[in-house]
């Protein structure tokens, strides 16, 4: 048998460090691990489908004409002018046109935004696992608890006070007029002539008085009498001579006046009867001592009282 040959000793492997567990308890790890796998170019990716509106690579904005569109309503749309379409995108006619075909916006760089790059994150990387670690991070698809608003306390608006009715001035009736209804007028005694107001003596007679009347010589404070039925018409002392006087009409067309009264009993209007009482024997007027002068008038004419009146 041939000797056996010892094979040289193989060369020691370096250890192999020994890989931590990972712990139970932290999540999925991060999705950065998969940018280490290497990508085959030669595997075609989905082109996405183009914008209706998107920045130009020159800056202008840009908008790709969809079916039904024309450069008039393209043009409205961005508050432009079909004409600034046309010289913008050199278009021999405005109708030359076609679905798909993109046009540039001029005068509109309002419509282009800047793409922002999202900002990277540190990855912080942890040295070790420890069993009280807190809670595990939130997956990366999920979004954060958006709190709930809180809801205002919706205060109740009282209804606008309807104002009171206003009380309207209740109508003040017209005054009744009442016309003045005179006095029914006394009829006459029935006697042919009239009484005497006095019992005197004639210490003037009606020539004597120059066509007025007859004075009666009677003692201060006599009662004066009415010669008739009538209705006062005149009480007071306004006429010049004649004192305190009243003035008697009667039925039968007669005014009867006693003058130089003391005292007056009757008011204007009043309604006496033959033989009433309307006043007392005085010397009031232009006489010197007490007497009562009498007259009777037909209308406004004086007369002599004297055949008028009854013996």
């Amino acid at each position: 048998m041939p000797a056996t040959q010892s094979l040289p000793a193989a060369p020691s492997m370096p250890p192999v460090a020994a890989l931590a567990p990972m712990p139970s308890n932290l999540g999925a790890p991060p999705s950065t691990l998969n940018a280490a796998l290497p990508v085959n170019s030669n595997v075609p990716t989905a082109q996405p489908a183009a914008a209706t509106g998107q920045p130009a690579a020159n800056g202008a904005y840009t908008h790709t004409i969809a079916g039904g569109e024309s450069l008039y309503t393209i043009a409205r749309r961005y508050e432009v002018t079909t004409q600034a379409l046309v010289q913008a995108n050199g278009l021999s006619s405005p109708d030359k046109i076609v679905v798909g075909q993109t046009l540039i916006i001029p005068g509109r760089p309002d419509l282009v935004r800047t793409p922002q790059t999202p900002a990277v994150q540190p990855v912080t990387q942890v040295a070790s696992a420890s069993a009280n670690l807190g809670a595990p991070p939130a997956p990366l698809g999920s979004r954060p608890a958006t709190p709930q608003a809180t809801p205002q306390p919706q205060t109740a608006v009282a209804p606008a006070a309807t104002p009171a009715p206003v009380a309207q001035p209740a109508a003040t009736p017209a005054p009744t007029q009442v016309a003045n209804v005179p006095a029914a007028e006394p009829v006459a005694s029935g006697n042919d002539k009239f009484r005497w107001p006095v019992s005197g003596r004639v210490i003037t007679d009606f020539a004597a008085s120059r066509g007025t009347g007859i004075n009666i010589d009677v003692p201060e404070g006599s009662t004066v009498k009415a010669a008739e039925n009538g209705t006062v018409i005149y009480v007071g002392s306004g006429v010049e001579g004649y004192g305190n006087l009243i003035l008697i009409r009667h039925p039968n067309g007669y005014v009867s006046a006693y003058a130089h009264l003391n005292g007056m009993s009757v008011a204007k209007g009043a309604v006496v009867n033959r033989g009433d009482s309307i006043g007392t024997v005085g010397m009031t007027g232009s006489v010197s001592k007490p007497q009562l002068h009498f007259e009777l008038r037909k209308g406004a004419t004086p007369v002599d009282p004297v055949p008028l009146l009854a013996s």
